[in-house]
C-alpha cells in the first residue's frame, strides 16, 4: 500500500481508539478492533521504526517533530525519515488506524 499524501510539517495525527497494539519480539501488531472482537484479518505488523511513529501520533507532536524524533534516534537523513514517515502516516490514513488532527 503506498498512498500519496500531502501535509504540512505542523500536522498532527491520532490513533484510532478503536486499534489496540502489542509488542511481539522487534515488532509491533496492531489490531483493529469494531464492537469489541479484533478483526484478525486486518491484522498490521510495524517494525521498531514504525513503532515509534506509531507511538508519536498522539495529538502532542506534529509530524516534523516526529521525523525530528527519527532523525535522532535513526542514522538516516531527513529527506529519507520524511518520505518513510509520511508513506506510514498516509497508509495508515487509508486504513483509518489514524487521523488528522490539524
Amino acid at each position: 500500500m503506498s498512498s500519496v499524501m500531502t501535509v504540512e510539517g505542523c500536522s498532527v495525527f491520532r490513533r484510532s481508539a478503536d486499534v489496540v497494539s502489542r509488542k511481539v519480539g522487534a515488532e509491533s501488531i496492531l489490531v483493529p478492533i469494531r464492537q469489541n472482537v479484533g478483526n484478525l484479518d486486518f491484522v498490521y505488523t510495524l517494525s521498531a521504526v514504525a513503532a515509534d511513529v506509531w507511538a508519536l501520533l498522539d495529538e502532542k507532536h506534529s509530524l516534523e517533530a516526529i521525523i525530528d524524533t527519527i532523525c535522532a534516534n535513526y542514522d538516516v537523513d531527513r529527506e529519507t525519515a520524511r518520505t518513510d514517515v509520511t508513506v506510514l502516516v498516509a497508509d495508515l490514513l487509508e486504513v483509518s488506524l489514524v487521523s488528522q488532527v490539524s
